[in-house]
């Protein structure tokens, strides 16, 4: 895209740090898995698990093998990407109560974030870093009502699109809603 999309200006505060803000909202442990070429933005390094892939052309999985590591291959976790940030907060609570590896969907779609169990988890452990999610887990699916599910900030014009819907995505965010 040109930029690194983490840094995206969203109301003052770069969209890494916004998406960091609901997760701790939420009471989630943070890893964030940085590019090569990234940095830690304006979050508290304190407060969220840093760790860098050195090697992302390797493929997504290898980021998130990456970051489930750095966790110590957890049981369960939410993955987020920074490019997908048009869920809801009641979209992060279902995902959290979930018994298996999950995903929202909307209009026979399939969204971010997902959410891995044990089972997924030990699938990507096994993995070559260029699998494919979609290979390696069968995600249970749940109807969501989440209007911008399927933002995916790729394109000067996404990001774009997304300050225009930036309010009633924040506004989803808050753990009450």
């Amino acid at each position: 895209m040109g930029f690194d999309k983490a840094s995206v200006n969203m109301d003052g505060q770069t969209l890494l740090s916004r998406m960091v803000g609901v997760m701790k909202e939420h009471g989630m442990r943070i890893c964030v898995v940085l590019g090569p070429n990234s940095d830690e933005c304006d979050i508290d390094p304190d407060s969220v698990i840093f760790v860098r892939n050195k090697k992302p052309d390797l493929g997504r999985t290898g980021s998130i093998q990456i970051g489930l590591e750095a966790l110590g291959w957890p049981e369960k976790v939410i993955l987020a990407p920074i490019d997908r940030p048009g869920f809801s907060s009641k979209t992060l609570i279902i995902l959290m109560k979930a018994d298996s590896s999950s995903c929202p969907e909307k209009d026979g779609r399939g969204g971010h974030p997902v959410m891995l169990d044990w089972r997924g988890i030990a699938a990507i452990k096994e993995a070559e870093p260029s699998s494919s999610l979609k290979d390696l887990i069968k995600f249970s699916r749940f109807e969501v009502e989440d209007p911008h599910i399927h933002i995916n900030v790729d394109t000067p014009e996404d990001v774009i699109f997304l300050k225009k819907a930036w309010d009633e995505i924040y506004a989803s965010w808050k753990v009450n809603s």
